[in-house]
């Protein structure tokens, strides 16, 4: 039986199949928990570098990295030992234009706890103005099962 490294409060046995049990943790996680990221545009992540346009401006998939590791910023240190997040849900608008030599700024904000579910608002600024904003949902797995099954 795996057992994490936490008290017993908030932990409970949890069947995983008719002959193993696991003991699952839950370390509290709250709405409002904040994280944040920050990136200079560079040469290497415009979308004439990745292949989704055809201009040097900061990509939409760099706008997207930059804002998951937002939310990894305000998870940290809130998740169980042997608890990891994936990526679940992407909704962001990419609004505006970023120049190489652009500094963004990305902050995530815990709203909602679903289950398994977190549920992130997310906007990106470079020098106030808005240049992403939506939504991305993480989901809390378990680290070894989740590698077992690759």
């Amino acid at each position: 039986m795996y057992r994490a490294p936490c008290s017993p409060v908030g932990c409970s046995v949890v069947s995983l199949e008719p002959t193993k049990t696991r003991r699952v943790c839950v370390v509290a996680l709250k709405l409002g928990l904040r994280g944040e990221a920050t990136m200079v545009v560079t040469a290497e992540n415009t979308a004439l570098a990745h292949g989704s346009g055809d201009v040097d401006v900061l990509s939409t998939p760099a706008l997207l990295q930059l804002m998951q590791q937002a939310t990894m910023s305000a998870i940290a240190g809130h998740l169980a030992e042997g608890v990891i997040t994936a990526g679940l849900r992407v909704n962001v608008d990419h609004l505006h234009g970023s120049p190489v030599g652009a500094t963004l700024h990305a902050v995530a904000t815990l709203v909602r706890i679903e289950g398994r579910r977190l549920v992130f608002e997310v906007e990106a600024t470079s020098e106030d103005v808005i240049v992403g904003l939506g939504r991305i949902v993480r989901v809390r797995i378990d680290r070894e099962q989740f590698l077992s099954r690759l």
